[in-house]
């Protein structure tokens, strides 16, 4: 437990020689200066600077300096956490992959120095950094925030084993495998569609411009981000076994979730069909739209041949789902893959299977993110056993 550092009062500072406390009426703001060792290039005295509006709060402050500087804490004045997180980048990436070492730097400079790296690395707290991180969750996936966290946490570490800081405040501020920041509230839980919601769903959409995407979103599990990023050249529909590739996403390296999430999958005849159909159509909308048409490749854009955003599925999702007979605020695009999960589970696909088909490392992941959609009874050695002592009893 740390220790509540000992308010310090006049009496006790008039014996230090290296401590003046005044008013700086130009400001209007009460100031403390720390006089520290000299400075053997210049010849000049190192000074600590401590200021704030309120005198009581100014003792809290320097009480707080004082202890650092006694454990040998001792950061230069205004070193900033951007200094820090600079400092760890230059000192303690080399030895990874040039890959690693460019987002390293692309994540700091573009999630942390603006935000966070402007505040001064021995007064940033805890507050601060929950701030920043519930300001990038609305632009981050869970996985990017996780990073953008535990690189700030390595670098005050390393400031730490400098002596720089006291504490690391980042690793106060933990994130759960959802990216959520402890203390916030849960999501909503995601849920399956039985059967025939599903079927519903499909037959509400049959011979429209989505029919393709939720037959594929129902029948290969993709995520809406891998969906969305679909290319025409990562389908085959004409060789013996009708593949498509899931080797992208929207993301903002493109790449997909986990190098596990790199997949070719097999096609089945409904996917094939719908597939095959959706090209006819698109060449017909690219037809309609002429000179305005941008082609990107994709299997999945709009009338323009512009990129789909989560908005634009959401949007049209809601009104698939009325037309279902299905509540549309119940319903969003990442339960057409649990969907998926589901229907597998329920017709006897072992959890073993259903982890390659949906791209997770493991089975831990699949049976901790799907849990609700995996039938926990299992059957096959009792149906086995039936098969094989039917004459016994």
């Amino acid at each position: 437990m740390p220790r509540t550092p000992h308010k310090p009062t006049r009496a006790s500072l008039t014996d230090r020689q290296d401590v003046s406390v005044y008013f700086d009426r130009s400001k209007k703001l009460w100031r403390a200066e720390i006089r520290l060792r000299q400075d053997p290039h210049t010849g000049r005295c190192q000074v600590k600077k401590v200021s704030s509006k309120n005198k009581n709060t100014l003792y809290d402050k320097l009480s707080t300096v004082l202890e650092e500087l006694d454990e040998g804490i001792n950061s230069p004045a205004r070193y900033t956490v951007a200094d820090c997180v600079a400092e760890f980048l230059r000192d303690q990436i080399a030895y990874l992959a040039p890959n690693t070492q460019d987002n390293y730097t692309r994540l700091a400079n573009t999630h942390i120095t603006p935000y966070p790296g402007r505040h001064l690395l021995a007064e940033l707290r805890v507050a601060d950094v929950l701030t920043w991180l519930r300001g990038r969750k609305r632009h981050l996936s869970s996985r990017t925030l996780r990073l953008v966290l535990n690189l700030l946490e390595r670098a005050i570490r390393y400031a730490q084993v400098q002596e720089m800081v006291a504490r690391n405040v980042a690793e106060l501020a933990r994130l759960d495998q959802r990216g959520r920041l402890k203390g916030d509230k849960p999501g909503r839980p995601s849920k399956s569609m039985t059967l025939e919601q599903a079927v519903a769903v499909l037959r509400a959409t049959e011979g429209t411009r989505w029919y393709a995407y939720l037959v594929l979103s129902i029948v290969i599990g993709a995520r809406t981000e891998e969906i969305r990023a679909l290319a025409w050249d990562q389908v085959d529909t004409g060789g013996n076994v009708p593949t498509i590739h899931v080797w992208t996403s929207v993301r903002g390296d493109g790449d997909t979730k986990t190098r596990r999430s790199r997949r070719s999958l097999e096609l089945p005849a409904i996917a094939v069909k719908a597939v095959s159909a959706h090209k006819a159509m698109q060449v017909r909308e690219r037809l309609a739209a002429a000179e305005l048409w941008q082609d990107n490749d994709l299997m999945f854009c709009t009338r323009n041949g512009t990129p789909l955003d989560r908005h634009n599925v959401l949007r049209d999702l809601r009104k698939i789902m009325r037309e279902a007979g299905l509540n549309e605020n119940e319903w969003t695009a990442r339960e057409l893959r649990h969907t998926f999960v589901s229907l597998l589970s329920d017709h006897g696909v072992s959890i073993e299977e259903i982890s390659l088909l949906v791209g997770h490392d493991g089975t831990d992941t699949t049976e901790r993110v799907y849990r609700h959609q995996l039938r926990p009874v299992r059957r096959s050695a009792a149906r086995a056993m039936d098969r094989i002592l039917h004459d016994v009893g």
